[in-house]
């Protein structure tokens, strides 16, 4: 993997016409699979973000989602073209937003998250309709199709996947259609900014359109943590009461059972992730990783074994 230097910042730059660029910028990190950096633009600023893989496409639905929204709780799209290339990957450039990230959010800015939620949620689409498996199996591309996944090599992962298509698929065959909507699909603590008694979502590379209540099990479970709430927090009673009740006031609907499925599917995909990162994905995983990685999977499939 080249790092990215200097002129590549200066590349991207000059690309998206941001002609107010001075020449300086800082790294904000970014995670597993971008790297983000903030740009000085004189009077304002502007966020870039670079794939860190030639094959990582998730920016293509960053890109998608922002133009389809226009709320103050988002970034702005400033610039993004799929034959514009980085070192050959994939990168985005978007408004910047104020704010301060926060190891965990107070009982009322889980309230506030749940306005926010509510109104992009709103944005929806009477043309695409919600297949839970074949959504599933999309974003799980780098895994496998399903036969593969069908007879996959960890024995315990092969017995859950089973458990868990039969479950969706009898849900499926009960459920005629589903609302459908843009969801950020990512809301953990790394990706809202706090500004106040309010809250903004940022990083939209895995926003897709699906059943607004698939949203909710991307942000907590309710038996265990994920990374220490880093990717997926533990939540209390208070705390999920507090999310509801924004959401409801915004104009949004909850429906518990469908959470909770959509829960289970998202441990699976996580599990599934985890494992493929660990034993099949060829990338560089350092011992801290490894050691983080193996402990969040074996908790993820205890937690799916003890549900089923």
């Amino acid at each position: 993997m080249r790092s990215i230097v200097d002129d590549d910042i200066s590349k991207a730059a000059t690309i998206a016409g941001l002609c107010k660029y001075t020449g300086s910028y800082s790294a904000l990190g970014g995670g597993e699979i971008n790297d983000t950096f903030l740009l000085d633009c004189g009077t304002a600023k502007a966020i870039l973000r670079i794939a860190r893989y030639d094959d990582q496409t998730t920016l293509n639905a960053e890109a998608e989602a922002l133009r389809l929204l226009d709320l103050p709780e988002a970034p702005k799209l400033i610039f993004f073209d799929s034959n514009q290339r980085i070192k050959e990957r994939l990168w985005i450039a978007e408004s910047y937003i104020s704010g301060e990230h926060v190891d965990r959010l107070t009982e009322s800015l889980f309230r506030s998250l749940g306005s926010t939620l509510a109104r992009v949620h709103a944005t929806t689409s009477r043309d695409a309709k919600v297949d839970m498996w074949g959504n599933f199996l999309k974003r799980r591309n780098k895994q496998g199709d399903e036969n593969i996944l069908l007879n996959h090599p960890d024995e315990r992962l092969k017995e859950l996947f089973h458990r868990v298509r039969n479950d969706v698929k009898i849900f499926q065959a009960n459920n005629i259609s589903l609302p459908c909507s843009i969801i950020h699909g990512d809301a953990t603590p790394t990706n809202i900014l706090v500004n106040g008694d309010s809250v903004a979502l940022i990083d939209w590379e895995f926003a897709h359109l699906n059943d607004p209540m698939a949203e909710f099990s991307t942000i907590y479970y309710e038996d265990i943590d994920y990374n220490n709430g880093k990717w997926r927090v533990h939540i209390n009673a208070d705390e999920k009461e507090a999310l509801f009740t924004g959401y409801l006031e915004a104009g949004g609907r909850i429906d518990e059972d469908r959470i909770r499925l959509w829960m289970n599917i998202d441990k699976l995909g996580a599990s599934l992730y985890l494992y493929w990162r660990l034993k099949q994905s060829g990338r560089e995983t350092t011992a801290d990783q490894t050691d983080l990685f193996t402990r969040e999977l074996n908790k993820l499939i205890r937690s799916l074994d003890e549900q089923y």
